[in-house]
């Protein structure tokens, strides 16, 4: 769906819309890494995919340490993969923000306004109010967040995505190269 159709919806079903993206997408970030965790291992198989820790924060982990003791890539390379391990990490912190806190169009009931700083009010009709629910360290308690915000994690889920399929696809064929150098600010 393009950005013109997607602003003809109404707000709330923009929305239902982009959270939806923000939630598919992350289901192929996670294949993704589970990919780079096989590749970081020899493997280029399914069962392989599943034998990577469930839990994203362990799987991470995992593929970083696996990654420093892959012997055959160079230092270079050894930083392009830590990067889009490192840009995946990022965009998946953010993904639970806008999956786990609750996003509202107001303020209600005993939230009390004097507790939000300045420049958090809605600015358009698809802005919304996002309550931190979860316990995380260094998120705001509430804070105002765009259609546009929700967009471009979107966007970092998908270009996080790629960035590990790069690296999978270079560990386990040697290909790649160019695009997980590229995306790092590197060149081949």
């Amino acid at each position: 769906m393009d950005r013109d159709q997607l602003k003809a919806l109404p707000a709330s079903d923009r929305w239902v819309f982009v959270r939806g993206r923000i939630v598919s997408d992350s289901v192929d970030m996670d294949a993704a890494l589970r990919g780079l965790h096989a590749a970081l291992r020899g493997r280029d198989d399914r069962k392989a995919l599943l034998d990577a820790p469930a839990n994203w924060t362990e799987a991470v982990k995992n593929c970083r340490q696996l990654l420093d003791r892959y012997e055959p890539i160079d230092a270079d390379m050894r930083g392009a993969i830590h990067s889009a391990i490192d840009a995946a990490a990022e965009a998946w912190s953010e993904r639970n923000r806008y999956m786990h806190d609750l996003l509202d169009a107001r303020i209600q009931g005993e939230d009390d306004p004097s507790r939000i700083a300045e420049n958090v009010e809605p600015r358009a009709d698809d802005d919304r109010y996002r309550f931190r629910l979860a316990r995380q360290k260094d998120a705001p308690e509430v804070e105002s967040v765009s259609l546009d915000d929700a967009i471009r994690e979107v966007e970092s889920i998908v270009a996080a995505m790629w960035r590990l399929r790069a690296a999978r696809n270079f560990l386990a064929y040697g290909s790649w190269q160019s695009m997980l150098l590229a995306a790092g600010g590197l060149t081949p």
